[in-house]
């Protein structure tokens, strides 16, 4: 084993020696409940998970239904009594029980395959929204930068690139010594760590944190949630970094009075937050940050804001629920009157940025409107446009220009591929066939 396998093992004997086995975070868990685990199961549970801590052997059979159905909610660890970080001791536990039941070979194939199709939607989306000069900046290696403080998008934003312009012109704004990396040559590894590929994670993620901290910054300022978490949790927690580490909308909530000092006068807005628990203080962060702007009203509404941390990832196993939670969040806004959705995290806005199709709501990042606050901003969001599946005509443009000047070609098979990850996704959306056919069309052209 290494150092680092070896110090994610200390971290799981360490909970599992502090846990009292009062069952309390299995009694919360949302998704031991949505697969139909009993709550009066919980001791019993979380006796075995303190086996599998210890004992390099296969998970018992109802503790691996636990570990399967598990999204990463945090839940068990805002109910822990002893404080224990639950949800990093299952994230460790998940990739011992794999480790204990399938040969590394197909781990390692496994992850690559996620790896590789991630890649793929990545660079292609990326290369049809930015210009080639902000990718290329985007992308230059982490070790190389020079700046005090980081900006780090992590891989999938740059499927909606324009709330990557959006935070840069508020760092701006702000008159910050930034760099901004990403990309998935700087990949946080979760693919490897969930198919417990262990030594290529150590490659990747855990090799990423290190370029970060041979930059010299002061400050990494993150912005993926599964990214923040990971880093959070997998790491930071193994060895303590020489920089800070916050998350965006920690970072600007902390920095309030210099934003607002920044903002002009806006349009009455009534806004509803589609809120995610369980990252930091991100969602109290972006509360702060939305009241403080000029005729905004926040409206609050009951939600079910705990289920999971972000839209897809792992809770993409539980596709009626989060359809429920969509189409719940959009009508309790419409009935309460409000005109806006504002979403936390780029894969909350892919999932519901194609409800300006079906509701009369606009959908928006939270970057968006503290960047039009400060008089900035204004990027056209071109993912919405896709998947509102109106015309196409100005992102069509938009993507001919920037895949010449990428150096990128689209095909037929890349824009089929392209509209199954973009339409398939759970979530809110308009007809794929506008995308679909004008994409094809251009792919024609190519």
């Amino acid at each position: 084993m290494s150092a680092y396998a070896d110090r994610l093992e200390a971290l799981a004997s360490e909970a599992a020696d502090r846990c009292t086995e009062c069952g309390k975070c299995f009694e919360v868990c949302p998704t031991a409940r949505e697969v139909g685990m009993d709550a009066g199961e919980a001791k019993t549970r979380v006796g075995e998970l303190i086996a599998l801590t210890r004992q390099a052997a296969a998970a018992a059979e109802g503790l691996q239904k636990w570990l399967n159905a598990c999204d990463g909610s945090a839940q068990c660890t805002a109910a822990c009594p002893e404080d224990i970080n639950v949800r990093q001791w299952i994230t460790i536990a998940k990739m011992k029980a794999v480790e204990a039941v399938r040969p590394l070979e197909t781990s390692a194939g496994a992850a690559a395959n996620r790896f590789r199709h991630m890649a793929q939607a990545v660079r292609l989306l990326a290369s049809m929204q930015l210009p080639s000069e902000t990718l290329k900046k985007i992308l230059a290696p982490a070790e190389k930068r020079t700046a005090d403080v980081i900006f780090y998008t992590g891989c999938n934003v740059l499927r909606t690139p324009h709330i990557v312009l959006n935070v840069m012109d508020i760092l701006d704004g702000l008159q910050l010594d930034f760099d901004v990396v990403g990309g998935t040559a700087h990949c946080c590894g979760v693919y490897q760590f969930q198919e417990a590929d262990l030594p290529t994670y150590e490659k990747i993620g855990h090799r990423t944190f290190n370029r970060l901290g041979q930059s010299g910054a002061s400050q990494v300022l993150t912005w993926c949630p599964t990214c923040t978490k990971n880093f959070d949790e997998l790491e930071k927690d193994v060895a303590a970094p020489s920089f800070g580490l916050d998350h965006v909308s920690e970072f600007l909530a902390a920095n309030l009075d210099t934003l607002k000092s920044h903002f002009v006068d806006q349009p009455k807005r009534r806004v509803v937050i589609h809120e995610h628990q369980g990252i930091g203080a991100t969602l109290d962060s972006m509360r702060k940050l939305l009241r403080a702007v000029p005729n905004l009203e926040l409206v609050e509404l009951p939600q079910d804001s705990g289920f999971s941390y972000a839209c897809g990832g792992q809770a993409a196993k539980f596709k009626d629920r989060e359809r429920a939670i969509h189409r719940g969040l959009a009508e309790a806004a419409v009935a309460a009157g409000a005109d806006t959705i504002v979403t936390m995290y780029h894969s909350c806005h892919r999932a519901l940025s194609g409800a300006e199709a079906i509701y009369p709501l606009r959908v928006v990042n939270f970057t968006d409107v503290i960047a039009e606050a400060m008089g900035r901003g204004g990027h056209p969001d071109y993912y919405r446009l896709y998947k509102t599946g109106g015309p196409m005509d100005e992102a069509v443009e938009a993507a001919r220009t920037f895949l010449q000047d990428n150096g990128v070609k689209v095909d037929e098979a890349s824009v089929k591929s392209l509209t199954a990850d973009i339409f398939d996704e759970t979530g809110l959306a308009g007809p794929r066939d506008a995308f679909r056919d004008a994409f094809t069309e251009l792919a024609r052209q190519s």
